[in-house]
């Protein structure tokens, strides 16, 4: 019987109307006796066929980028370094001993809160700040990556010495983001390619402390800080492959240790505009890190807001202002999805000796467990400032079930 096959299941009141022929049985009579047969039996083995399936798993990728805070030279500070002999500024003993806490990172950037525009223009601290230019081979030399140029101080010599910054950068080989010579460059995301993890920076300005770029160069001389703005760039660096975006923010009231109204509802609005995490300068002083949850194509994103990692290095010594932090940005990527997975930190002290003159800066590791390895001489108020550096930051910023705890030396190789 056949079904054709627009009509394969035939009904009930059918089926009794079918024909159905037998062909018949026909019997085959032998004549031989039975001592001249042979009945032969031949096993029939089923054979199970095995079908295996491999599975192959990508390895996942995980990258550590390290954030420093404000980088704002006082003239105290290069001062301290200068070789009066040869007139010439060595910053690397500066960093020495925290450099091995940001090689050990992935990439490491900062807040450079200074310009860098040569000695014509004159070396000098606040209000208008213009660094030796070897700073840029002292930051490298210790482990920085990229440095954000859109601050407070980023016209405070003009757009020459914003130029000439940007110059003296790409002379030491020191990526930048954030100040720009060009519509073009503006235009090109800064995307950095971590061990196949695509991350892009993004770094804008509040103010510019009354200052304005030349007309002609108003469009792309200074990223200010407008949500719109941070919004249409995200979209661009996810075009560019972008797997991760991080934005270097200059804002906030200085000296306060909690974010203001505005710097809330922007990073909540940037949030919800794609930018995964938030790093923030200026305040000179350490702000919470706040860890948010966002649902994205029915999905959930850890997202990370460090409102304000404090000073670097500085000549500031009021409580709060002669420390910051170290902030560790944890990225993993599985397949084609890459995610934040947490942030650890380091407390920095910025150590100020008097003797001999001019005085000696260094910016110190702070550890619970054991002093840190420097050149000078550890006084007892060094000691006893660093344990409370530590105390304030842990009650301050320490949230282990959101994964904002001190980092593990050894997670860096040390």
């Amino acid at each position: 019987m056949f079904l054709p096959a627009d009509n394969a299941q035939t009904s009930g009141t059918q089926l009794w109307q079918a024909t159905v022929t037998v062909p018949p049985t026909v019997v085959v009579t032998t004549t031989l006796p039975p001592s001249e047969t042979t009945t032969t039996t031949t096993p029939v083995t089923a054979e199970r066929t095995t079908t295996t399936t491999t599975t192959t798993t990508e390895p996942s990728l995980n990258v550590t980028i390290a954030a420093v805070g404000d980088v704002l030279m006082h003239e105290s500070i290069f001062d301290s370094v200068k070789d009066e002999k040869s007139g010439s500024y060595d910053f690397r003993p500066v960093f020495a001993s925290v450099a091995p806490y940001l090689f050990g990172a992935d990439y490491a950037v900062a807040n450079l809160e200074t310009c860098l525009a040569g000695p014509e223009l004159g070396y000098s601290g606040y209000p208008l700040m213009n660094s030796p230019v070897s700073l840029a081979y002292g930051l490298k030399m210790s482990g920085i990556d990229l440095v954000a140029t859109a601050n407070n101080h980023a016209l405070d010599f003009g757009w020459e010495g914003l130029v000439s910054t940007l110059d003296t950068l790409d002379r030491f080989g020191m990526a930048h983001v954030g100040t720009y010579r060009s519509a073009e460059d503006r235009r090109t995301p800064l995307i950095v390619d971590l061990q196949g993890i695509k991350v892009a920076f993004l770094n804008y300005t509040d103010w510019l402390n009354g200052l304005d770029p030349p007309e002609e160069h108003a469009g792309y001389a200074v990223n200010r800080l407008d949500v719109d703005s941070v919004a249409e760039d995200v979209m661009i660096a996810r075009m560019w492959g972008a797997d991760i975006v991080i934005a270097l923010l200059h804002w906030g009231d200085e000296n306060e240790r909690s974010p203001n109204e505005a710097q809330i509802e922007t990073a909540r609005e940037l949030r919800s505009r794609g930018v995964d995490v938030i790093l923030g300068a200026h305040p000179h002083v350490v702000q919470p890190i706040a860890h948010v949850f966002d649902f994205e194509s029915w999905r959930v994103n850890d997202k990370y807001v460090a409102y304000s990692l404090g000073n670097f290095v500085s000549a500031q010594r009021l409580q709060y202002q002669d420390s910051g932090l170290i902030a560790y940005v944890h990225i993993e990527k599985k397949g084609q999805r890459a995610y934040v997975t947490g942030i650890s930190y380091l407390p920095v002290y910025v150590q100020r000796l008097s003797e001999p003159a001019p005085g000696t800066y260094r910016v110190l590791p702070v550890l619970s467990w054991s002093l840190p390895e420097t050149d000078t001489v550890l006084t007892e108020d060094d000691k006893e400032r660093m344990n409370q550096v530590w105390d304030e930051l842990r009650s301050h910023i320490y949230r282990p079930d959101e994964n904002i705890a001190p980092i593990i030396p050894s997670d860096l190789g040390l």
